[in-house]
């Protein structure tokens, strides 16, 4: 299969059961608090294979993910989640850009979210802040109407 013919597919499958998100983040080093928000490009399924197929024109990783408690007599399949961060979902979403249907203008806020980031560890303007912000909360948006 081609490139394209695999980023086309890989564009259909992201767009039917992946997500695009701007997550919060919070860590402590040295009792000093940081937070600010990061892309995550993701997928999660029941069955490894295509997860695996997504791993091998991206990257990422795929790991367990927890499937709930089962109910009554319906017994949960485990479930496997493929995710992709930062630069590399960036990066990522540029190539799916052009195949994307339902999700392409999450994908377009998402890369420009990631313009921002930058790789010095500087204070963040009040100005680029709220400009993150606004992209996270409109994703947020356009995610939460499909």
């Amino acid at each position: 299969m081609s490139k394209s013919h695999r980023l086309a597919w890989a564009a259909g499958f992201i767009d039917g059961d992946g997500f695009i998100t701007i997550q919060n983040r919070k860590s402590t080093v040295n009792g000093k608090v940081y937070s600010g928000q990061y892309l995550r490009l993701g997928c999660c399924q029941a069955s490894e294979v295509p997860l695996k197929e997504l791993q091998s024109i991206f990257g990422g990783t795929i790991r367990n993910k927890n499937s709930g408690p089962n109910r009554d007599n319906y017994k949960r399949l485990p479930q496997f989640i493929w995710t992709l961060s930062t630069q590399q979902a960036s990066e990522a979403l540029v190539q799916l850009l052009p195949y994307l249907v339902h999700k392409k203008d999450v994908a377009i806020l998402a890369t420009q979210f990631q313009e921002t980031m930058s790789k010095t560890k500087q204070q963040l303007s009040p100005e680029l802040l709220t400009y993150r912000l606004e992209i996270q909360s409109k994703i947020a948006s356009i995610n939460s109407e499909s």
